[in-house]
């Protein structure tokens, strides 16, 4: 952090001692307050947290962060995303968002705590992103993305935009709408970010992923499932799917639904935590798969020799691959497959989608029913 800051403000260089001490305080406090359960299966905190913290911390940038406030306010922000967001109810979410990080935020950083601690605290690098205009310069810069006015004016420009070259979502982005977008948006711009959507049937998991991979100028990739379909065929889906990550990031949206077997679950399993399924592709092919990277090797001064080049190769790919998981929490299923599968925890950020409150199903309504024509007497009946 310090080696990343030496460009920034003095005040912004200053407080990186303090936020390492209270990264290590929250990390503790989050451990010893959140112990796992049965129902809490996936409460496993270890230092892929932290050091999840410090990567969206290091997406900074001088142009964007010129005050100690904005700093801290990424700090609570990255802090938010990677210990808040995987919790299970609102209890828990309470105990982290409005009182574990509060008051860390006013034990270190006391000047600036009533600006950090302001709500909405969103962060993204989608504000000045145009996925339409394949020559416009898009500066990617991560930012406050502002009040959620702001934020929904963006999305629904860009669910526009979305629906002009794919199939319309008729989707209605109330406040956590456009936050989980945010969230995965999040994930899916880090390289080699996965992530786990943890929601019951109808929550929005697939559309948002849509609108979110959209956003990031990439495209969606899933399998097409049929009668018969068995590992073989999904082994070939995903040499398909290796050969056009090489091109252009990608986001693999893999359900519930697509678990037509459980060794589909193996093989996402080794992607997620090796990069790379064994035995996927044949030696013959490798070189040919190889091939479109030996310049980019050539000009780093890069080995030649085989077992390096296909690492390089499996290392590019998994910086563009970005899984999706979208699953349900219902039945014992999901912690079954947590257990058998560690990876599917420890390699993604976890999303835990709380059932939609009631100004979401309001403004659902209202967009549905709105331009609705009702008699005299059928609208005192709905009053």
């Amino acid at each position: 952090m310090e080696k990343h800051c030496e460009e920034f403000a003095d005040e912004i260089k200053s407080c990186v001692a303090k936020i390492t001490q209270a990264s290590i305080s929250l990390y503790y406090t989050v451990f010893e307050k959140l112990p796992r359960t049965p129902v809490k299966f996936h409460y496993i905190f270890n230092l892929r947290d932290m050091s999840r913290i410090y990567e969206g911390l290091l997406q900074s940038t001088v142009d964007k962060f010129q005050t100690k406030e904005s700093f801290i306010r990424l700090w609570r922000n990255e802090s938010m995303r990677v210990f808040a967001d995987r919790l299970v109810d609102q209890v828990d979410n309470d105990l982290i968002c409005k009182t574990v990080i509060p008051d860390l935020v006013k034990e270190y950083f006391k000047d600036v705590d009533e600006y950090t601690l302001k709500d909405p605290c969103l962060f993204g690098d989608y504000a000045m992103s145009d996925p339409t205009n394949d020559e416009a310069e898009d500066p990617r810069l991560y930012e406050d993305l502002g009040e959620i006015k702001t934020i929904k004016e963006k999305l629904d420009k860009m669910l526009e935009d979305y629906g002009f070259d794919n199939k319309p979502m008729s989707l209605v982005l109330f406040a956590d709408a456009l936050m989980h977008v945010t969230k995965i948006h999040r994930i899916i711009r880090f390289p080699k970010g996965c992530g786990l959507l943890v929601g019951f049937g109808g929550s929005g998991k697939q559309s948002l992923t849509k609108l979110a991979t959209f956003t990031a100028c990439y495209d969606v990739f899933t399998i097409n499932l049929i009668r018969g379909y068995k590992e073989s065929d999904f082994r070939l889906d995903l040499q398909n799917l290796y050969k056009t990550v090489l091109v252009k990031p990608q986001t693999f949206l893999f359900t519930d639904a697509h678990v037509a077997q459980e060794g589909f679950l193996e093989l996402i399993n080794n992607i997620l935590t090796i990069g790379m399924v064994p035995a996927l592709f044949p030696e013959e092919e490798k070189d040919g798969l190889i091939g479109p990277l030996d310049e980019e090797m050539r000009k780093q001064k890069l080995p030649e020799t085989k077992e390096f080049r296909w690492n390089y190769f499996v290392n590019k790919c998994r910086e563009n691959l970005h899984i999706i998981l979208a699953m349900s929490p219902a039945g014992d299923t999901l912690r079954v497959r947590c257990r058998n599968f560690p990876g599917l925890i420890s390699n993604t950020n976890v999303d835990w989608f709380f059932p939609w409150p009631e100004d979401a199903l309001t403004a659902v309504a209202d967009n549905f029913m709105g331009a609705v024509a009702l008699e005299d007497d059928e609208r005192d009946k709905v009053t």
